[in-house]
């Protein structure tokens, strides 16, 4: 489903992403796990065009990419690809960017209606499904001051949905969320992933990675050091950065594990 290769994302003199290497297949809940600057939520961006990158191929389903420096767009087709690219990629924000001044059932309508053209009443038809999928059918009327973090990031859910995409990118999240919340969202997650949808989750958080991953990628220094199973990479990875990665996660959890058995 998705094919990352020899990827290179600069800002200025500083290169963000380097040689960005890897594979997803279809209907697999990857997480791409990594230390706070290695370039995953950049990576992120650049798989569902928020971001140009230089050089190197991205590929989802049947539409490819190449970087500004090896291929230039005209207008028109840096449109139609942005187009196609986004009705197969959906994303969820950290921070959610929901509109403030649409409801609940605004947000979920506006990108099916604007994007593909879609009647207002199938439009709600598909909204309705979706927002009953995370549980969200009575919050319709709402506005999103109204809801919790943790409702308004399912609102974001349903909103990525409604555009019924191949491909859903999760950048954080679960950042600023109570570990109630945190389990909810992995359930959450587990349930999307049976519908079939291919899932890429940017996370920090070591726990949660091991908890909803099939894949675990392992980002460091802009590029994907090591991918494997979460069973893999957590019990028996092969890289040394991995490794000590997962060891300063495991001095940090140690005095509030000890006495505990594991």
């Amino acid at each position: 489903m998705i094919e990352v290769t020899n990827l290179v994302k600069r800002y200025g003199k500083n290169t963000v992403l380097n040689q960005a290497t890897f594979t997803i297949q279809e209907g697999q809940l990857t997480t791409i796990l990594g230390p706070s600057g290695c370039g995953k939520s950049t990576m992120l961006r650049c798989m569902n065009r928020l971001e140009r990158f230089d050089r190197g191929s991205l590929k989802i389903g049947d539409v490819e990419v190449l970087g500004t420096e090896q291929k230039q767009l005209s207008t028109a087709e840096e449109k139609d690809l942005t187009r196609r690219l986004r009705e197969r990629v959906g994303i969820v924000f950290q921070n959610f960017n929901l509109f403030p001044h649409l409801t609940v059932l605004g947000n979920v309508i506006e990108a099916p209606m604007t994007v593909k053209g879609m009647e207002r009443s199938q439009a709600t038809d598909l909204a309705r499904q979706y927002l009953n999928k995370v549980g969200l059918s009575e919050k319709e009327p709402f506005y999103p001051a109204q809801l919790s973090g943790g409702q308004q990031q399912r609102v974001a859910i349903a909103r990525a949905l409604a555009m019924e995409p191949e491909v859903i990118l999760f950048d954080e999240p679960t950042s600023a969320l109570d570990p109630q919340l945190i389990q909810e969202v992995a359930r959450m997650l587990r349930a999307l992933d049976e519908l079939g949808k291919t899932l890429v989750v940017v996370s920090h958080d070591m726990n949660f990675a091991r908890r909803i991953s099939d894949q675990v990628i392992y980002f460091e220094g802009g590029h994907a050091v090591e991918a494997g199973t979460q069973q893999e990479v957590f019990n028996n990875p092969q890289r040394e950065e991995t490794r000590a990665f997962m060891r300063s996660f495991q001095d940090e959890e140690a005095p509030l594990s000890s006495g505990s058995e594991k």
